[in-house]
Parts: C-alpha cells; sequence; structure tokens
C-alpha cells in the first residue's frame, strides 16, 4: 500500500540525523553516560518513556516521545524529532528491543534485497552506522520482534514465510550475531494479515504475539517460556480499522507493555491500547494525540 503524505511534520527539539551508512561496527557502542540502562525497549533516549518510530513518503524516519503517563486520561506526545532520511530503502523497519547487548532498544530494516540491517539505539535517540546481519529475509512476508518469547530476558525474533510457517530466532545477546539459528514454530499463519510481539502483557511465563486475521479479528498467542505459543485466545473484532500495530513498551506507566495501533481516518490518527493483565480482554482504548490528523501520512511505524 502507498502512503501519501498529506502534510508538513512539524517538529520540535533539535534535529538528530542518522545516515543510512553502510559500514559494521567494530566495537558495540556504550551505554548512555547519562543514566542506567532503559527499562523500556522502546526508550530511545533514555529517559524512561516509549519513542515511536514513523517513515513518511519522502524516506524521513521521525521520533515521537510519549509522556509516561496518561495527561488527564490522554497519552501525549512530548517531542517530535527528525532522526534522518534514506529510510525508504527498507521494505520493513521493526524496533526489535535490547538485542545487541547495549543499554537501549534496537532496529532491524530488512532491504530491497532482503539483507536485514541491525540499528543499536546509543541512548540519545540516535542510532549507530547500521550492522549487516545478513541476506535471505526476502522469504519472509511478516517479521516481529522486541518480545522476549523464551523467557531468557532477551528480546527475540519471529518471521513467517510464504508457505504461513512461523519461525523463532532467539535472541543472543550479541551485536554481532543478534540472533540464533531459526527454529520452526508451526504453520498456518498464513491466515494472519498483521503480526506483532507485544512483551508480556497476560502475565504467564514470556513474551506474547497477536496476530489480525484477514476479517479483521485480533488473536492473543501467549508465550509458553520455550519459544512456543499456548492456544490462541479471541481478544476481538474490528482491528481491520487500522494499518499498522506496534508493540510500544509500557506507555503509561503502568508496569505492562500495551499496544499502539495506527492508521485510522479523521481526528485521531492512532489508538493506545493499555494493556489489563486479563487475557480475555487484554486492552482498554486510550486516546492519544500521537499522529492526529496524520492517520495516512506514514508507511512504516515501529
Amino acid at each position: 500500500m502507498q502512503f501519501r503524505s498529506t502534510g508538513i511534520r512539524l517538529a520540535s527539539a533539535v534535529l538528530a540525523v542518522t545516515a543510512l551508512g553502510a559500514g559494521t561496527l567494530a566495537t558495540a557502542p556504550a551505554a548512555s553516560a547519562a543514566g542506567s540502562a532503559s527499562t523500556n525497549p522502546h526508550d530511545y533516549n533514555g529517559n524512561g518513556s516509549t519513542d515511536v518510530l514513523a517513515r513518511d513518503a519522502d524516506g524521513v524516519l521521525w521520533r515521537d516521545d510519549l509522556r509516561d503517563r496518561p495527561y488527564y486520561g490522554l497519552i501525549r506526545t512530548e517531542t517530535t524529532t527528525r532522526v534522518g532520511a534514506g529510510w525508504g530503502a527498507y521494505k520493513q523497519i521493526e524496533a526489535v528491543g535490547n538485542v545487541g547487548g547495549a543499554a537501549h532498544g534496537d532496529l532491524v530494516a530488512v532491504d530491497g534485497s532482503g539483507v536485514q540491517w541491525l540499528y543499536l539505539a546509543k541512548g540519545d535517540g540516535t542510532f549507530a552506522p547500521r550492522l549487516k546481519v545478513g541476506p535471505g529475509w526476502q522469504g519472509y512476508n511478516k517479521i516481529a520482534g522486541g518480545s522476549d518469547l523464551d523467557g531468557d530476558n532477551r528480546s527475540d525474533l519471529v518471521a513467517t514465510d510464504s508457505a504461513g510457517v512461523l519461525w523463532f530466532y532467539k535472541g543472543t545477546g550479541s551485536y554481532a550475531k543478534p540472533f540464533g539459528t531459526r527454529v520452526r514454530v508451526g504453520g498456518g499463519w498464513q491466515a494472519y494479515n498483521h503480526l506483532t510481539a507485544v512483551g508480556n502483557i497476560a502475565g504467564t511465563a514470556a513474551g506474547d504475539l497477536v496476530a489480525r486475521d484477514t476479517s479483521g479479528v485480533l488473536w492473543l498467542y501467549q508465550g509458553n517460556g520455550h519459544g512456543g505459543f499456548s492456544t490462541r485466545v479471541k481478544i476481538g473484532a474490528g482491528w481491520g480499522a487500522y494499518s499498522q500495530l506496534i508493540g510500544a513498551g509500557d506507555v503509561d506507566n503502568d508496569g505492562r507493555p500495551d499496544l499502539i495501533a495506527y492508521g485510522t481516518s479523521g481526528e485521531y490518527g492512532a489508538h493506545v491500547y493499555s494493556s489489563t493483565g486479563n487475557t480475555t480482554a487484554p486492552f482498554t482504548r486510550r486516546t492519544t494525540d500521537l499522529y492526529k490528523y496524520q492517520g495516512d501520512n506514514y508507511s512504516s511505524v515501529a
């Protein structure tokens, strides 16, 4: 789907430009000197609150820093910062949590040739020059990262291929080789058109996935602590109204990871779904000014 920019993106704070860069890293980036490691895998500047990344039609990546708690019931954007240009080269950009061993959450991006690249967060809202993970990712139509699926306190990655098989990539904690050898989870995942790693929203053994089927019904897959999942639980219908679902870390500062849904028309371009800890009704919808009147501006949100 082609997204068209419908307005000028207003940015506050300092511009932080990151070049794509094809070089590899000789050493891992140090943790930010400003503080200790972040507890939010979606925090890129070390202030503890969720950051959301969005790519516009010109290939520019933007970072929105959300306040760490609701303000009169509204999830508000604190600042918007330009990260850099050139991100149109990628088919998919995914926030994967801390996979490189530094203090903050990282990104992976898959280019048009199927090569996956790793961007290690520097802790100031910018990213180190990209590091090549490897080729062959064109065989997958969906990837989802940022959730600890096997209970070892490291973020993992899953991917679905064209045959509908789900594959598990264990996070290693090393930037030199961030993922282990893939392990087959199971088939039948072609029934879903969107897959999101949401963290442990149900209070079970490990991180969870949500998957949206072609009818717009969202399903919860609870992690079993071994890289697999329990029998799916129906969350509800109507999720086809959104173009993208993002596992966003703890947005509202209640100790549970939350979900951001993007791509609706009208005033509110996104909604925050706070997790409840209840497996049968895992989310409560909150209003946010994130992407207000910008529901069709971005081709990728992570």
